[in-house]
C-alpha cells in the first residue's frame, strides 16, 4: 500500500513540474513556507561574509532620493541597508508572513520610509519607476530561485533605464574534487563494508535523477580541487534574460593535483563590483550556502592526466534538469 501512495505522489510531483503553471505554483508555496522557517533567516543574516559584502555594496550604490526595490526582503535586513542612504522610498516585497516579522524588526529599530507588501512580485506595481533593485534571491545552484525570472521582471518592467541591481553579476565554475575522507560518499555499487558488497544496482548505475546524485557539503568537507576550475558562465542581470544562460557545457582539463575524484563541484561569484563580492569557492572562503557536489563515480586520477567534463541543465531553475558525467571517461 505504502509502495501504491508513493507511485501516485510520484506521478502527480512529475505531473506538476512538467506544466509551467503548475511548477510555478508549486515553487512559490515551497518557497514561501521554506523562507518563513526562522532557522534558514538565521543562516544567511548569521553568514558574516554574506551580510558584510550586501552592507557594502547597498551603502556604496543606493543614493539619497532613490527609489528602492527589496525583492523577498525575509526580516527585511538589506532594506535596512538601503535605509541607511536616506532613499526616498524603499519597497519591501515578500509573499510570505515573514514580512510581519520585517515590520516588527523595522519599528523596533526606528527606521521609516519602507513599505511593506505583502505580495507576489509579479502582482507589485508602482507609478514612478525605481533606481535599484535588491535582491538575495540565491540558491545552492546560483540560479535554483527563480533568481533571472524574478529579477529580470521587475527590471523590465520597474527599473529606470541605467537603473542599478544589486547585486548583479555571477560567475559560475565547476571543478573535479577531492572530500576529506569523513565527507566522501560513493554511490551503493561502489561500497564494500566488511566484506558486504553492495554491487547489485546496475539499474542507478545508468541513472539520471540528478536528485540521486548530488551530494550538498558545507566548504570545510572540500579538501583539494584536481585541477584549476574552469569559469563555465558569466551572467549579468542588467543585461540578460534566461533564455540567454547556455544549457551544455563540456571542457577537458589536466589534473594538477592528482587523488581520487570524489565529483565535480558546483560553486559561484557574487559580483557587485570589481571590489565588493561574494565567493563560495569552498578553498577561498566559508559562507553559509551549502557546495554541491555531482558525484562521480571514484576514480585516481594522477598528475598530467586529461579530466573531461560535460555539465548541462535544461532548466537553470530547476535542480532536477542537471545532468552530468558520472563516469568522467
Amino acid at each position: 500500500m505504502r509502495k501504491f501512495f508513493l507511485n501516485i505522489l510520484s506521478s502527480l510531483y512529475s505531473k506538476v513540474k512538467s506544466s509551467k503553471s503548475l511548477s510555478s505554483i508549486y515553487y512559490s508555496v515551497a518557497n514561501k513556507n521554506f523562507f518563513g522557517n526562522f532557522q534558514e533567516q538565521e543562516k544567511m543574516i548569521g553568514d558574516r561574509i554574506r551580510m558584510d559584502a550586501y552592507h557594502k555594496g547597498i551603502n556604496k550604490y543606493v543614493k539619497e532620493g532613490d527609489i528602492v526595490i527589496d525583492l523577498g526582503t525575509g526580516t527585511g535586513i538589506l532594506s535596512f541597508f538601503a535605509a541607511k542612504s536616506s532613499p526616498r522610498k524603499i519597497f519591501a516585497i515578500d509573499h510570505g508572513d515573514i514580512i510581519k516579522s520585517a515590520e516588527k524588526i523595522a519599528l523596533h529599530n526606528k527606521i521609516g520610509n519602507i513599505d511593506f507588501i505583502n505580495t507576489n512580485s509579479r502582482n507589485f506595481n508602482i507609478t514612478e519607476k525605481a533606481d535599484v533593485i535588491i535582491h538575495e534571491q540565491i540558491g545552492a545552484f546560483l540560479f535554483d530561485e527563480m533568481m533571472t525570472e524574478n529579477i529580470s521582471d521587475l527590471r523590465d518592467r520597474l527599473l529606470k533605464e541605467g537603473g542599478k541591481i544589486i547585486p548583479g553579476k555571477f560567475e559560475v565554475y565547476l571543478a573535479p574534487v577531492k572530500l576529506k575522507e569523513f565527507s566522501s560518499v560513493p554511490f551503493i555499487w561502489e561500497q564494500d563494508i566488511h566484506g558486504i558488497n553492495y554491487d547489485c544496482f546496475e539499474e542507478l548505475k545508468s541513472s539520471d535523477d540528478s536528485r540521486y546524485g548530488i551530494l550538498s557539503v558545507r566548504p570545510f568537507a572540500v579538501e583539494r580541487f584536481l585541477c584549476e576550475p574552469e569559469k563555465i558562465l558569466y551572467f549579468d542581470l542588467e543585461k540578460m534574460n534566461k533564455s540567454d544562460i547556455p544549457l551544455k557545457f563540456s571542457f577537458s582539463k589536466e589534473i594538477t593535483e592528482e587523488g581520487i575524484c570524489d565529483g565535480i563541484c558546483f560553486y559561484f561569484k557574487i559580483i557587485f563590483d570589481e571590489e565588493i563580492q561574494i565567493d563560495t569557492n569552498p578553498l577561498k572562503t566559508e559562507t553559509h550556502w551549502n557546495i554541491p557536489i555531482l558525484r562521480t563515480r571514484r576514480r585516481k586520477f594522477n598528475t598530467g592526466d586529461e579530466i573531461k567534463i560535460k555539465f548541462e541543465w535544461s532548466d537553470p531553475s530547476d535542480i532536477s534538469t542537471v545532468k552530468w558525467n558520472r563516469s568522467l571517461d
